[in-house]
């Protein structure tokens, strides 16, 4: 039984590395994990049996990151948030929830580093009396216009204050990654996930200075 486990064990590693066969993945590690351990063998040789499940787990952990980024009150525009090991605001965790506190600029460097991963993100506001509001997230490539490739047949409210299309860029010039996202309400958004690299630039040197 403990070869079996381990046969299905192997299974399951091969799909979990497609990624689309994830779910199939977690069957093929349960039904493994249960042959090893009804197998009875040593405890080593069971240990053995189960590190395809036990790779996947850390690979996943170590792809994971929990994301909480505190937006100024009343800040409408475009947001960067770019790793810089020189200048970047020292690393900042709530438990295990990286927090990013974007100034008024809506420019943050950071020294945390950023890749694409399964990144799960919190955006909040402040308001009038310095409480947190959470905003949604929604993405501008989901409103009927013409420039959308294959547009839905109905789309979100214009007039919902919300955080659009939040992803991460790889920003050549620096060699390394930002985070970018817009705050506002879409009937009033003129660019996306958009800042000049002048003001970017220009705000780095201010940075520096201080």
């Amino acid at each position: 039984m403990l070869v079996v486990g381990l046969v299905i064990q192997l299974l399951g590693f091969f799909c979990f590395l497609s990624f689309w066969l994830i779910y199939l993945a977690i069957a093929f590690f349960i039904v493994g994990l249960i042959f090893i351990i009804s197998s009875r063998k040593k405890w080593y040789l069971q240990i053995i049996s189960i590190l395809p499940m036990l790779i996947a787990i850390g690979i996943i952990v170590n792809a994971v990151t929990f994301e909480k980024y505190i937006i100024p009150k009343n800040f409408k525009g475009s947001v960067y948030v770019i790793t810089d090991k020189e200048v970047g605001e020292k690393r900042e965790y709530d438990f295990f929830t990286r927090v990013f506190i974007i100034p008024e600029t809506g420019v943050l460097f950071t020294k945390f580093n950023q890749t694409q991963a399964f990144n799960y993100r919190k955006f909040y506001q402040e308001d009038e009396t310095g409480n947190l509001n959470e905003l949604g997230t929604l993405d501008y490539r989901n409103y009927i216009e013409k420039w959308v490739v294959n547009p839905p047949k109905t789309e979100p409210s214009r007039d919902s204050l919300a955080v659009f299309t939040p992803q991460i860029e790889y920003n050549f010039d620096s060699k390394s990654h930002r985070t970018v996202f817009t705050v506002g309400k879409y009937k009033y958004i003129k660019y996306w996930n958009f800042i000049p690299k002048k003001k970017v630039d220009s705000l780095r040197k201010l940075v520096i200075k201080n």
